[in-house]
């Protein structure tokens, strides 16, 4: 570092990761957000502080689809928690558990998605095009020389994120873990363009029944509040879906930080 060490972090203490028999007695959960060869290895660290009685939370994609972990999208699955004590029961944990978050660009475009099943206006199909920017993929992340003044149409693993988490995120949780819900259709393709935060997606929707008018749409987005807002949570924004009006929006420069 050339700058000097921030005073709330001079005292703390670099661990190694997989160091299981020397965790501090302190700690109270971990966050994992790690990169590793092979999607196994993730699986088994992450096990193995469940395992210890630690909780995890995971921002990777290793038991996205571990059917006792919950994926959860805050104001669309809060209740998919309920499915932490079978996890529990299933593995002998007696603290520890697993939840993981779900693919970065789907959340831009599935809780409004959400909100207009919830409403009634239940949808058959999507057919999304995404415009993801250079932050999703980590650091070191795509070579600026690929990703300057072009766009890369194609991310290795994407489409089939895209396709396949809505199903758990907006199913149920049943005796043994969460049962998808495979009732939309969807089909995607994820690009990566040149914009340094901020994801952006086209979303074509076909309704299996009642179809909302434009006015509709608009007051049921503008409307909507979920679990994450009535509980006030510190980092909920205060409006989960935001409707921009302007035919040119929205834009990531523009919009990101909105809320």
């Amino acid at each position: 570092m050339n700058i000097p060490i921030p005073e709330d972090l001079k005292g703390s203490i670099v661990r190694d990761v997989q160091d299981f028999d020397s965790i501090p007695p302190e700690l109270s959960f971990v966050f994992s957000a790690i990169t590793m060869p092979k999607k196994e290895q993730i699986k088994e660290v992450e096990l193995k502080y469940a395992k210890k009685g630690i909780p995890v939370i995971s921002n990777n994609s290793a038991h996205r689809w571990t059917s006792d972990v919950p994926m959860i999208l805050g104001e669309i699955n809060p209740d998919h928690v309920n499915v932490i004590p079978i996890q529990q029961k299933n593995r002998g944990y007696d603290k520890g558990f697993i939840a993981v978050k779900p693919n970065c660009s789907l959340q831009s475009y599935l809780t409004p998605i959400f909100a207009l099943e919830k409403a009634g206006y239940k949808i058959e199909k999507l057919i999304v095009t995404t415009l993801q920017a250079v932050s999703g993929a980590g650091y070191p992340g795509v070579p600026s020389l690929d990703v300057i003044d072009n766009i890369v149409p194609y991310i290795g693993g994407e489409e089939e994120k895209t396709e396949t988490e809505p199903s758990k995120i907006l199913g149920k949780v049943g005796e043994n873990g969460i049962i998808p819900d495979e009732s939309i259709q969807i089909s995607a393709t994820c690009t990566r363009v040149s914009v340094s935060d901020g994801h952006t997606a086209s979303v074509n929707m076909k309704f299996k029944e009642k179809i909302p008018s434009k006015e509709e749409i608009i007051k049921i987005w503008t409307e909507f509040k979920s679990e994450p807002q009535k509980l006030n949570l510190p980092y909920a924004p205060l409006h989960p879906i935001i409707y921009l009006d302007n035919i040119d929006r929205p834009q990531p420069k523009k919009d990101r930080d909105n809320d």
